[in-house]
């Protein structure tokens, strides 16, 4: 550390990060920062020091400054010195945690001093560590105010964590948050021994940003198993643990929490036995029957059922979904937004009612509830357990425009190899599903090559090839699960991929189609033209491709009238004429 002598001439003349905080907060209409917080001013870009020479040059920086008794010079040493080591601030919590505390109080004051005045980030997230590690309920009031600050959102939500601070604090702090940042909060919520948290994680909204693994965390937070199984529980209760059971099985980028949920069956049952306590509502109707796709194809299957008490289950729900009452339910008058989801009802409700699970291939495609977000995936069942979740994972299951679509199941005697699903964070991270398809005289041969040595390995599996072609053209034929806008987008990209010179002739390298959203009529199609579309760019290439997109408002015509009328204008008019800019080089 420098001489007490030298030091006021060090302190940082510029806004601490915590006035500047307080500052946005004052002039923001609604008392809210943006999703991921207010940008941090003057942040310096950092050097990419390996995590071993960062945290060695942190301890040595930081070691003599929580032992020394002037709490102000230190910190404006630390204020000036930790930019020039180029560190990243959320490495500054590693050399904190191991550094021995000989003097507590002068640590605790360095803390406070630096959540209070530190303009460098790098600094404002060791004050903070230090003020979570010693401090009080004193200290909660500045903390909340930097948990709006980008990147500050974790270590501050940490810091009041460690110092138990009220359960009301964490909830007032949602209130100044992007619905977006929820989920840390809600994270440290499910973390509490508390009855107030249970209470209001009971109450929380469940929707399309309510993660698999912060379902499952909720679901043990609550203690959801024992709320269920009470004889006197009731509806409100109810709902809620279907739309978090519904979470928790999604496999959407990560594992289905449900597989690792141990009341799971328990769950299940309580709710399926009680569900006729449920009033028929669209809501209801639309958690019973993801209820019942999940029991039918998903990856509940897989857990470990009793004998027969799956299939009771699906029964009971088919039974009250059947009545008067409740089957009239999506054919009554909707507002606009509910009248997608009673549409989704109307599509979905046969698919859980198919129960046969022969020896060989089924294929459900199954559109999600548009609530948490409509996304379809044509779900492979073998000897009937789901192939996916059972052998990958980390995956999620194939479009039905990718299986289907293309027609790859397929099996002639040449050897074809077919990508099922591949994981959200990386091929060469966490591999492929992929398998070999074959026909072998009256048998389709599947098996599974590991691709580059990673990722999960199908044994041999051979099928009937009759039933194996005849359960292909069945799911290739059925088109009941579409929604108009899907299947307006379905047919523009088969007819461009039937006539590539539609596009070639444009200079258009590639195109791909797709509803603009699941309470939308509209249908997005989009174009990617320039040198660098469709593969790495490189050398003079980079940055010299475009996004168009082509958006076609639903005009009341039947999918294939208007799918036509699309492609007619795609022959006759360069797409770059009437599409907008949605990435890429605008230039």
């Amino acid at each position: 550390m420098s001489a007490r002598e030298e030091r006021p001439a060090l302190r940082s003349q510029t806004t601490s990060l915590h006035d500047y905080a307080l500052f946005r907060r004052g002039i923001e209409p609604d008392g809210r920062a943006p999703a991921y917080g207010y940008p941090v001013p003057g942040d310096r870009l950092r050097s990419a020091l390996r995590f071993r020479e960062a945290t060695r040059l942190l301890a040595q920086l930081l070691g003599p400054a929580v032992d020394d008794p002037d709490p102000v010079g230190a910190a404006a040493t630390l204020d000036r010195r930790l930019p020039q080591l180029g560190v990243r601030p959320d490495l500054v919590h590693h050399p904190l945690a191991r550094l021995p505390l000989t003097n507590e109080s002068a640590a605790l004051a360095l803390g406070r001093q630096l959540v209070r005045t530190a303009s460098d980030p790098t600094a404002l997230g060791a004050g903070i560590h230090l003020v979570g590690r010693l401090g009080g309920s004193e200290d909660v009031p500045q903390l909340t105010t930097l948990a709006l600050l980008q990147g500050f959102l974790r270590p501050v939500v940490t810091a009041l964590s460690a110092l138990r601070c009220d359960t009301e604090v964490l909830i007032r702090l949602m209130d100044l948050l992007d619905p977006q940042d929820h989920g840390v909060v809600i994270d440290a919520l499910a973390s509490r021994e508390d009855p107030a948290a249970r209470r209001w994680l009971l109450n929380l909204p469940v929707g399309p940003g309510t993660t698999s693994s912060r379902a499952h965390h909720i679901a043990l937070a609550v203690r959801l198993a024992d709320l269920l199984q009470d004889e006197s529980v009731d509806a409100s209760v109810l709902a809620q643990g279907g739309r978090l059971l519904t979470r928790m099985a999604l496999a959407t980028g990560s594992p289905a929490e449900v597989l690792g949920y141990g009341p799971a069956i328990a769950v299940y049952e309580a709710l399926v036995r009680r569900a006729d306590r449920l009033p028929p509502t669209l809501d209801h109707h639309a958690i019973l029957l993801s209820l019942a796709l999940d029991l039918s194809s998903g990856a509940s299957v897989l857990l470990d059922w009793p004998p027969g008490l799956r299939e009771e289950l699906l029964e009971r729900l088919e039974r009250l979904l059947g009545t008067p009452a409740w089957a009239a339910v999506p054919d009554g008058g909707h507002r606009h937004r509910d009248r997608y989801r009673a549409d989704w009802i109307r599509r979905m409700r046969r698919e859980p009612l198919d129960r046969t699970t022969p020896n060989g291939l089924r294929i459900h495609v199954v559109e999600h509830d548009p609530e948490i977000g409509g996304h379809v995936e044509a779900r492979i069942l073998l000897d009937g357990r789901p192939l996916v979740p059972r052998l990958f994972p980390a995956g999620h299951s194939p479009s039905p425009e990718h299986v289907l679509g293309q027609d790859l199941l397929r099996a002639t005697p040449e050897e074809r190899t077919v990508t099922l699903s591949t994981a959200e964070c990386d091929e060469g991270c966490c591999g492929t599903l992929s398998v070999t398809v074959r026909r072998d005289g009256a048998h389709v041969v599947w098996h599974g090559p590991r691709q580059n040595g990673i990722g999960p390995q199908l044994p041999e599996h051979r099928f009937d090839a009759a039933a194996y072609h005849a359960e292909v053209d069945r799911a290739r034929a059925d088109d009941t699960w579409c929604r108009p806008a899907r299947s307006t987008a379905r047919l523009i990209q088969a007819g461009l991929g039937e006539r590539p010179g539609l596009l070639a002739r444009w200079g258009i390298l590639q195109s791909w189609c797709r509803p603009a959203g699941p309470y939308e009529d509209t249908v997005e199609v989009d174009f990617w033209y320039g040198p660098g579309a469709g593969r790495d760019p490189v050398g003079d290439e980079a940055g010299q491709w475009v996004r168009l997109t082509w958006r076609l408002p639903d005009d009341g015509r039947r999918p294939g009238v208007r799918a036509a009328a699309a492609l007619e204008r795609i022959a006759a008019t360069d797409p770059k004429t009437y599409s907008r800019v949605t990435g890429g080089n605008a230039e």
